[in-house]
């Protein structure tokens, strides 16, 4: 006899007993893995500093280009504490600064309109000062008896104000405001002064610096002069070096030809103009200006030329009592790229030289050679190559005063940071790995090499075909050392069930479908491939576009097609990469893109190979040549004013506009979405737990709008078929708070969303509550056929149908469910067939964390205000809570944490059960894998192995000893009987 509730019953448990842990103690940083990023280091921002006055070790310290605040261990490149500035009132050109005093605990920050002091052993923060204006200058006094004082310049409604601030608290000592109408550029100190520099505009004379020079004790303005030399400086950019801590207290600057170089003694009047050296067809691309960071240094400080061919530099020594600057030796020229940097020792100040054969050491004093390190073949461990070296910063340490040993951090062209110990690399950091725009899963192709070798000998004779079958497996003998050493580890991991034992180390599927690649496209014009089954490597990296300074790639998607990856960018091409390789593949585009004009794929394509149609800025899709789409197809477009607007290309060339989609006045639409390309469904029904059925209301022609109205706060969902253009469904919100994100995703018959708004909750009569407090929502809503059990709607159980002539409105049921923290991105997971309830992935800022969200949780058709019913609860249905916790459990990232998200990718695998997903943004790279309700396919790691081969050979003996004893005593019981 069948017990009819069994089924339902077994559903259940196994829908809910494996969401209580979603990452297992010992799969931890095992299926997962991290790229914690920081962004490519910025040049005057980047320093060695020991976190304290008894540590003898130092740290290395960044303010990089992503406004992340870092502090790196230089023995092993491992991130000791970060913190993400980008919260502050930034401006979009503000890189930000960054200062620390020898001796000194704490690490200063100043970024947008914030001052913020760091414990520099853990980046805990100490005190913060906000300004009433963005910060222009930052110093820190290196005076005794006012050491570790903060001096901020700061710009507010056209007045400058220089503020001093205690080291301890970071209260205000004093304030001192400068009404000079001047833009302030810098703010320095020497023990008796403090002067505030700025950029004056006299009448027909372009920019001159100005000079206010306030006492350090009190901020009283002493004076107030410029430099009064004829079209002095064009703009701020033309400023070379701005000293400060009183080491090199002088202003070096240039003009816009690099025919002159200028330095001025900060404060004083007197200006030495030195010519520059030219070369014959050698035009100075960069100046550079290094000079110490220690208050007690030298005034020593080496300036850098760099031509496309060739660089050379030149030593100054500055006589701060008269204020001149004079050039005490040269450094030769030599061919290639080159990087110098300035450290020191007590007082005494050294330049090391990174080019393309050597690195060198050279003491500020002379220009003798005191150490030099030639540099190796390039290997897999070799320094990186000089020509893509940028910038560098460096370390110097003396044990008898003869012999020195310097380390160097070198930051790349790509983005990349690397240490080397004199010329030998120690690790390299991929942060040209920050800034992803872009991204897209691809497979591992298979293997064909053994097919093609015997469909040559299947067309060959017997004897051709013989003979190159030996010849095959002669060649294959090669591989057969290696195959043999690897025995031991591959019988090893088979015991322990530790697949990184017994990966091949060779990019190959492996039988579970974990091993797959991820392209990625960054901001940065670069190309790169991670290994998302080998800990997230990056196998290869290119420079697949060349993106000026200040601008980012303008990407748009990757098209996926067999072992090929197309790059669709803005105003570009298409860049079509090999996706094992990074090889480029010419692609046949006879024109190039208007920089206004777009790719994207084309629907239905003909042809063999993936083919594209362009589209134009109003968001007009231009004509396809003839027979390039194979069917009558539809292309959904946005205007620039956001309206949506549906196309069709049906018998002809040119498109034609099917229908038009704007919102109602005063709303603007933030986000399209649709359904994934991958979307298997494994049951067109829902089965409830009294045996009925409410079918899914399921088409792949649904769109997903979101609109915002600012001025009234609310925001709008709309469903639309891409089809006719006519709204199947539509809610709104009131009370919204439209500058947060309001991330959403769809998915098989339902989608979700989430948004700060008034919460719209069933609140009980008897609570006597007039109105709520906004707070984080998440709503999904299920989409059904019919509100009638069994009932297949107007459609009824037609296999084809058409949105033109008859397109019923779906049955949506939502829910809403109030959460703790805001959402950035919303996303799902996706298995290969189907089967496996999907989870809510979402990725929480706050928590800088990603979870994983199980469906039943948020089901709508949870019972409100009473407990489930027995039919209820068979069908996994518990009673509606208003508010959603976060279980930690869920965390797939676990202890990680994951900043700078902004997109996340799911993929499934050959297991039903799991699926990849990987998450990358602005920082950092993260992936893992995901089971939504358990690994039931797979065997986890805490399977003994040993313990079950142990078993078996344990009867295997038992059975070989008993059985003989066994056969005796039945045959000695036949005679005794």
């Amino acid at each position: 006899m069948r017990a009819p509730f069994l089924a339902p019953l077994f559903l259940f448990c196994c829908t809910f007993l494996p969401f209580v842990a979603a990452v297992f103690a010992d799969e931890a940083y095992r299926i997962d893995y991290q790229h914690l990023l920081i962004g490519s280091p910025q040049r005057n921002t980047t320093f060695f500093h020991r976190p304290s006055a008894t540590s003898k070790a130092s740290l290395l310290y960044t303010l990089s280009e992503k406004l992340v605040l870092g502090a790196v261990n230089p023995k092993d490149g491992a991130v000791v504490w970060r913190q993400w500035l980008k919260e502050s009132q930034v401006e979009e050109y503000d890189q930000g600064q960054l200062k620390a005093l020898d001796g000194e605990d704490i690490v200063i920050s100043a970024v947008g309109h914030e001052v913020n002091a760091w414990d520099a052993a853990d980046g805990r923060l100490v005190w913060q000062w906000v300004g009433e204006g963005p910060v222009r200058g930052l110093e820190l006094l290196g005076i005794e008896a006012v050491k570790g004082d903060v001096i901020v310049a700061t710009e507010d409604r056209g007045k400058n104000i220089v503020t001093r601030l205690g080291a301890a608290s970071g209260k205000v000592i004093w304030a001192a405001t400068v009404a000079s109408g001047d833009s302030p550029v810098a703010v320095s100190a020497s023990s008796t002064h403090i002067y505030l520099i700025s950029l004056h505009t006299p009448p027909l004379l372009g920019l001159n610096p100005r000079y206010t020079t306030l006492d350090v004790a009190t901020g009283k303005q002493i004076a107030q002069a410029s430099l009064n030399a004829e079209g002095v400086t064009t703009s701020k950019d033309s400023f070379l070096y701005i000293g400060t801590n009183a080491a090199v207290p002088i202003l070096v600057w240039t003009d816009s030809g690099f025919k002159h170089l200028k330095i001025n003694v900060i404060g004083g009047k007197h200006i030495t103009s030195v010519s520059i050296a030219h070369k014959e067809k050698e035009d100075i691309q960069s100046i550079t200006v290094h000079a110490p960071r220690t208050s007690n240094a030298l005034p020593h400080f080496l300036v850098h030329y760099q031509t496309a061919v060739s660089h050379w530099a030149e030593v100054y020594h500055v006589d701060l009592t008269s204020g001149s600057s004079k050039k005490a030796y040269d450094l030769p020229r030599i061919g290639g790229f080159g990087a110098f940097s300035a450290s020191t020792i007590d007082a005494m100040v050294y330049f090391t030289r990174n080019t393309e054969s050597e690195v060198s050491l050279t003491s500020s004093a002379s220009h003798g050679i005191l150490s030099r390190w030639p540099i190796q073949a390039k290997s897999d461990r070799a320094l990186a190559n000089p020509k893509e070296i940028a910038y560098a910063v460096s370390e110097i340490v003396s044990k008898d005063g003869s012999s020195f040993s310097v380390r160097s951090a070198l930051t790349l062209r790509n983005g990349n940071w690397e240490l080397a110990r004199n010329s030998d690399p120690v690790w390299i950091r991929p942060e040209s790995l920050a800034g992803v725009v872009a991204a897209a899963w691809a497979d591992i192709p298979a293997e064909e090499g053994l097919a093609k070798e015997l469909a040559v000998e299947s067309h060959d004779n017997v004897l051709s075909a013989y003979i190159h079958r030996v010849k095959r497996h002669a060649r294959d003998l090669k591989y057969f050392p290696a195959w043999l050493q690897n025995i031991p580890s591959r019988i090893i991991g088979s015991f322990t069930g530790d697949s990184s034992v017994i990966q091949d180390a060779a990019l190959q599927r492996d039988s579970f479908g974990f091993r797959k690649i991820v392209i990625v496209a960054t901001e940065k014009g670069r190309v790169m491939a991670i290994d998302a089954g080998g800990q997230g490597a990056i196998f290869w990296a290119i420079g697949a576009a060349n993106v000026p300074a200040g601008s980012k790639w303008n990407v748009t998607s990757i098209e996926i097609e067999n072992d090929r990856a197309t790059i669709l960018a803005v105003g570009e091409g298409p860049i079509v990469l090999e996706t094992m390789t990074g090889k480029v593949v010419p692609y046949g585009v006879a024109d190039a893109l208007k920089p206004s004009r777009s790719l994207f794929p084309v629907p239905f394509c003909s042809q063999s190979t993936q083919c594209f149609m362009t589209l134009q800025s109003d968001g007009t899709p231009d004509p396809v040549p003839a027979g390039v789409i194979s069917k009558s197809t539809t292309v959904v477009t946005r205007r620039p004013s956001g309206d949506i607007v549906g196309w069709t290309y049906s018998g002809g060339l040119e498109p034609s506009v099917a229908w038009e989609f704007s919102p109602p006045s005063g709303e603007k639409i933030q986000s399209l979405i649709t359904r994934p390309a991958h979307d298997p469904v494994a049951s067109i029904g829902k089965a409830l737990g009294d045996r009925n059925v409410l079918y899914k209301y399921l088409s792949q022609n649904l769109i997903l709008v979101t609109a915002v109205s600012a001025a009234a706060s609310t925001a709008s969902i709309y469903l639309l078929d891409s089809i006719t253009g006519k709204i199947l469904y539509t809610t709104a919100h009131s009370g919204v708070d439209t500058s947060k994100p309001i991330p959403a995703t769809f998915a098989e018959n339902w989608f979700a969303y989430s948004l700060f708004s008034d919460p719209a909750l069933p609140v009980p009569a008897s609570a006597n509550i007039t109105s709520l407090p906004k707070a984080y929502q998440l709503i999904i809503t299920e989409l059904y056929e019919s509100s009638i059990v069994n009932d297949r709607g107007p459609l009824g159980s037609a296999t084809n149908s058409s949105s033109l002539l008859l397109l019923p409105l779906p049955h949506a049921l939502s829910a809403a469910y109030v959460i703790p923290a805001g959402i950035s991105h919303l996303s799902t997971t996706s298995t290969l067939q189907g089967i496996t309830p999907r989870a809510l992935l979402a990725t929480i800022p706050s928590l800088s964390a990603i979870i994983s969200i199980p469906l039943p949780f948020l089901f709508p058709r949870r019972p409100v205000g009473r407990d489930p019913t027995p039919a209820e609860q068979e069908e996994g249905l518990i009673r509606y809570l208003p508010q959603l916790d976060f279980n930690p459990q869920w965390t797939i990232s676990h202890k990680r944490e994951v900043i700078g998200v902004q997109g996340v990718l799911s993929c499934p695998t050959k297991m039903e059960s799991t699926s990849a997903v990987v998450a990358w943004g602005q920082l950092d790279f993260f992936g893992t894998r995901v089971s939504p309700i358990g690994a039931f396919d797979t065997l986890g790691r805490g399977f003994s192995r040993l313990q079950l081969v142990g078993t078996v050979v344990a009867l295997g003996v038992g059975t070989a000893i008993l059985g003989p004893m066994v056969k005796r005593k039945q045959i000695n019981g036949m005679w005794t009987s």
